[in-house]
This record gives structure tokens, C-alpha cells and sequence, in this order.
């Protein structure tokens, strides 16, 4: 052994007992077999049971280039898909073949020379009795987004056709409550060539849109543009971090804007109203809460706090009571002879027909009555028979209860088809919609198509703002749509429903449209109705809260 240099001791050999030898070798046996039983179970094919409840029906996989998509415990299509042609399960056909329209673009996008982006259409895709949307507002949504879709990709309108866009379909779920999920497979989207830049639609006014909006925002960068969104607290400020810009705009007027035009034009055209009263449905819904409180806030001389009575109302499904309004239509009776009085309905759409229809039955049926409420598109069938149960409401339904409506709205396609203060771009959106595309124009009169084109137009053109910036063609990132969203108070959109924009404040800002029409649509019909009612730049004082309700400028 050399200095410094250990030199192990030489170990002897143990003897082994007959019985040690065996135990030695059924170890190795044990190990070889488990093995074997893990490598078998690691490579075997899925249990076809399992795989069978979370495929969709119709698909051969849960996952794959272009789609997401997998079945939930209740049988729902939950995901996103780019170009597998699979409507969510939905037995519509009508929406079957928009979103085969949709795919078949997304495709020719695809195999394309050009530079292209997507942009995703997030909302609630099949329509089940109570859930948030209902089968022709899904569809509608899906129509007018392929129609922005379609004229993004051929129309320079909304800036250089040179980068191509497509629709990423995104399914919440019929109540929106699947939203973690298919917000984290988007936020999977956003890297690569062909990235994921903005997120459109978001369903309707609950706490699920604005939780979604805060994650995509917040984690993936993301900006959201809502389209028919309008309950006043559906903004993200204040439920972010501190230094994180809000990032949910809309392209809706809020319910307090609503509540604006309709004092504009209640005043004007009806003087002689001396009493109001509230009807508000009292379910946990941000838009009815949203609306009943900005009547209460613009209408301070009604006392509408104290004057009022509530119902259980529906969300799609009106297959409801004959009697439910009957308390509402009892308070009404009570109030004071020969003052004439303004109603204001806060409820859901779906609903409408039916407290119309139940007016009829009051006892002093023979005075007159102005029903106010806001909506994104009122649906009014011209017609001399009276509606039943869930059917539409009609002119003769109106006449038999001796209402006139006022509706503060986001669009009013039938005074814009009798050229009565018509948007700009309007005419062009509707020749693509019903001529290139082939639509039923009847499928524009609830708004739902408008307002989905517009927000997702929104999104193409701060997308192309940054492409078309510079002499470099840079592709933009969810960062960039974010802060060109923002830069478009210097150039506004000019969508179907009128011209708007952001303003570009602080983080201090809610991100309703500004400078957006809000038609007020009488009927009967107003042979010269007054020009639409402009927003400005307002906020509700408590961020995202409803508690103490006061809407202060910018």
C-alpha cells in the first residue's frame, strides 16, 4: 500500500443455507413477474368502457390535431375544435352546418399561403331547458361569428386581409360552469405559428363569464371581448392583481347605459307618465339584478325601491305557471287611477310574452300601459293572433293588454331595415350574411348575430393593427390584441350595430363601448323614431359589485 492509499480488508465469503438460496430466487421470480404484470397494464389498449363515456359520439378519440372534445358526466360535448366538423352533440342541424361551415374555412385558412391567427367564439354550444342560451340564440351566435369570419378573410374593412383568421369553437357547457377547463385547453393555444390571440362571445352575464375572463387574462394573457354581455358588474377590475390591466371588453351597452336611453327617450315621447313601478325577476342572475338596480339609479323619481313586486323567472325554458306574474299584475291594479304609468321589466328575455300576456288580465285592462326594459334585441311578431304558452310575442298581444314596449337595445334590425338610422356598415354585413352565406335574415332580429360579429371583428382588427404596423409583418401576440383593443379609441370599429370603441384610461376603466348607439325600439312602431342614444365612458363606483350599486364617469 502506498502513502495515503487505503487498501480495503479481503472480505471472506458467507456460506449460504439451502433455505437462503430459495428466497433469493423467488425474490428474482417476484421482481420478473411484476414487471411483467406493469409492463402489460402500462402498454395494454384503454379499458373501451372508459373511453367509450368520455368520447364524444361520432369521434374515435378524445383528443387530436385541431379538436378537443370530450364527453362530461351528464352526456354533454365539452371543448374546442378548429377543423374536426363536430357540433357538440347538439341535435340542431342548423347548427350543424354552421359549424361545418365554420371547419371548412378554418381548412381553406389552413392550406393557404397566408399568415393566420385565431380567435376563439367561447360560449355555451348546445342549448337543455334551463340553461343560459337556447337554440336559436346559439345558432345566431354562430352565424354572425362565420359571417365576421368571412368578411375578416375577404374584406379589408377590418384591416389587411394578408393575415387570415379562424374561428376556435369553444363549448362551457349549457350553464357555463365547464368554463376551467376549456379556458386552460385555450390557454394551451396561444404558443406556436398559428396563435390563439383573443377569446369572443363568453355567453351571457354570469359569474362564471367573469371568472373566465379573469384567468384568461391573468394567466394566459388573453383578452376577452363579450358580445351580448350587459350586466353592469361584468368587468374584471378589482377581482385582478393590482398592476394587471382588465382585459374583458364589450361590445354591448351596460344595462345602466340601457337605463340612459331609456330616460332619454321615456321623457321625450311619454310626459304624461306620473308613476312607475319594478318588476324584477329575484333569481341569482347578474343581468336582471344589473338592470332592476340601474332603474332604480336613473329613475329616482319613481321610488322604484319601494314600488315594486318580484317573480321566479325562467332562463330558456318558459314552460312556466299560467300564474306567475299574477302578484306582479296584482300590484300593478293597485296603483293610483288615472295616473298613467311606466312598468319597467327586469327579467329575462324569455319570460317577456308571458308578463305581457298576463297585463291582459288585470282589472283595469282598458288604461294604458308603457313597459320599459333593455335587451340586445326585441322580438316583436307582427301578427292578429295572440300568442300562447311559450310562443313569440305579438302586435296582437300587445294590443289585446294595452301595452306599448320601449326596449333600450344593442340593435334594431327591423327600424335599420326601414332605413331608420342605420349603422354604417350594416347594409355590407347584411348582404354577406344573407346573400353570401345564405342566412334567413329573420335570423338577425334578436341581435344575437350582430353582436357576435361585432365583437368578433373587434378582435380581427387590433390583431391587424400590430400585424400592419411597420414594414416587419409581425405576427401578434394575446398581449398585443390586448393593448390594440385599447389603442382603438384612434380608430374606432365600425361594426354592424354602429361605430364604438374603448377608452384608453387607466386600469381604472369598466370597458364598455364608447361612443355606441343604444336604439330605443317602440312598439308599436314610431314612424320616426329619435336618434339613438350615444355612450360615454362610465364604471360602476364598487368594482364588480352589485352591493351598493352607483355608476360614476370614467
Amino acid at each position: 500500500m502506498t502513502e495515503n492509499q487505503y487498501e480495503a480488508p479481503e472480505r471472506q465469503p458467507v456460506p449460504r443455507s439451502g433455505t437462503s438460496r430459495w428466497i433469493a430466487v423467488f425474490a428474482v421470480l417476484v421482481l420478473l413477474v411484476g414487471g411483467t404484470v406493469w409492463w402489460t397494464i402500462a402498454h395494454a389498449d384503454p379499458d373501451p368502457d372508459i373511453v367509450d363515456a368520455t368520447r364524444c359520439d361520432g369521434l374515435d378519440a378524445t383528443t387530436g390535431e385541431g379538436f378537443a372534445l370530450h364527453r362530461d358526466d351528464q352526456g354533454q360535448c365539452l371543448g374546442w375544435t378548429v377543423d374536426r366538423d363536430h357540433a357538440f352533440g347538439t341535435k340542431d342541424e342548423r347548427v350543424q352546418r354552421v359549424v361545418k361551415a365554420v371547419v371548412d374555412e378554418n381548412r381553406a385558412v389552413a392550406g393557404g399561403k397566408s399568415p393566420y391567427v385565431r380567435v376563439a367564439v367561447m360560449m355555451p354550444m348546445a342549448a337543455r331547458p334551463g340553461g343560459k342560451l337556447d337554440d336559436d340564440s346559439i345558432l345566431h351566435a354562430l352565424e354572425g361569428a362565420l359571417t365576421a369570419q368571412e368578411v375578416a378573410n375577404s374584406d379589408p374593412e377590418y384591416g389587411d386581409v394578408g393575415l387570415k383568421v379562424q374561428l376556435v369553437l369553444a363549448n362551457t357547457g349549457w350553464d357555463q360552469k365547464a368554463w376551467k377547463d376549456v379556458v386552460e385547453q385555450l390557454g394551451g393555444l396561444t404558443s406556436g405559428e398559428h396563435r390563439l390571440v383573443a377569446v369572443t362571445g363568453l355567453g351571457v352575464s354570469v359569474p362564471q363569464t367573469r371568472a373566465a375572463s379573469v384567468e384568461l387574462n391573468t394567466r394566459w394573457g388573453l383578452p376577452s371581448v363579450g358580445a351580448v354581455l350587459t350586466a353592469d358588474d361584468m368587468t374584471t377590475r378589482g377581482a385582478e392583481p393590482a398592476n394587471t390591466r382588465p382585459a374583458l371588453f364589450k361590445v354591448s351597452p351596460s344595462n345602466h347605459d340601457y337605463a340612459m336611453a331609456l330616460a332619454d327617450s321615456l321623457r321625450a315621447e311619454h310626459p304624461e307618465v306620473t308613476c312607475g313601478f319594478l318588476v324584477a325577476d329575484r333569481n341569482d342572475d347578474n343581468y336582471v339584478e344589473s338592470l332592476g338596480k340601474a332603474f332604480v339609479h336613473v329613475f329616482p323619481e319613481f321610488d322604484l325601491d319601494k314600488h315594486r313586486a318580484s317573480f321566479t323567472g325562467s332562463t330558456t325554458d318558459t314552460n312556466q305557471a299560467s300564474n306567475l306574474f299574477q302578484p306582479a299584475v296584482n300590484a300593478i291594479n293597485a296603483l293610483p287611477e288615472g295616473k298613467p304609468a311606466v312598468v319597467f321589466y327586469a327579467g329575462r328575455d324569455a319570460d317577456l310574452p308571458s308578463f305581457v300576456r298576463s297585463l291582459a288580465t288585470r282589472a283595469r285592462s282598458a288604461e294604458p300601459v308603457v313597459l320599459a326594459t333593455g335587451m340586445t334585441g326585441l322580438t316583436v311578431i307582427a301578427s292578429g293572433t295572440k300568442g300562447k304558452g311559450d310562443e313569440a310575442l305579438t302586435t296582437a298581444d300587445l294590443a289585446d293588454a294595452k301595452v306599448t314596449i320601449m326596449a333600450a337595445s344593442s340593435t334594431d334590425v327591423v327600424g335599420w331595415r326601414q332605413n331608420l338610422n342605420v349603422p354604417e356598415r350594416f347594409a355590407s354585413f347584411r348582404a354577406t350574411f344573407t346573400g353570401t352565406l345564405g342566412f334567413p335574415d329573420g335570423d338577425l332580429d334578436d341581435g344575437y348575430a350582430v353582436m357576435h360579429h361585432d365583437a368578433v371583428v373587434a378582435a380581427v382588427k387590433a390583431a391587424r393593427s400590430i400585424y400592419s404596423n411597420g414594414d416587419g409583418k409581425r405576427l401578434p401576440t394575446p398581449q398585443d390584441v390586448r393593448n390594440g383593443l385599447y389603442s382603438l379609441a384612434q380608430d374606432k370599429v365600425d361594426g354592424a350595430s354602429g361605430s364604438f370603441h374603448w377608452e384608453d384610461t387607466t386600469s381604472d376603466n369598466d370597458l364598455w363601448p364608447t361612443g355606441k348607439p343604444v336604439p330605443v325600439v317602440s312598439y308599436p312602431r314610431t314612424p320616426q323614431p329619435r336618434a339613438p342614444y350615444l355612450t360615454v365612458c362610465r364604471k360602476l363606483k364598487a368594482p364588480a359589485s352589485l352591493a351598493n350599486y352607483e355608476v360614476v364617469d370614467c
